[in-house]
């Protein structure tokens, strides 16, 4: 799951006004929210710009700290 709607109501945004601020629709904002769409590149970079925060933070689930031998 991601953090969008955290960091969205962390800084006080409604769906419509992120939807509007991003150029998408609100109802796409809401099925990033839930998991069942993925945003471009180019959607994720314009959410975490507005969210103050980077993609990593709020779209991946978990850091890499070690690397694995094939």
């Amino acid at each position: 799951m991601n953090r969008v709607k955290d960091k969205r109501i962390e800084k006080n945004l409604t769906q419509l006004e992120l939807a509007n601020l991003v150029g998408v629709t609100p109802k796409y904002i809401g099925f990033i929210e839930n998991g069942e769409r993925n945003p471009s590149l180019k959607v994720a970079q314009k959410i975490a710009k507005i969210l103050g925060s980077t993609i990593d933070d709020i779209f991946l689930h978990s850091k890499c700290t070690k690397c694995t031998k094939s």
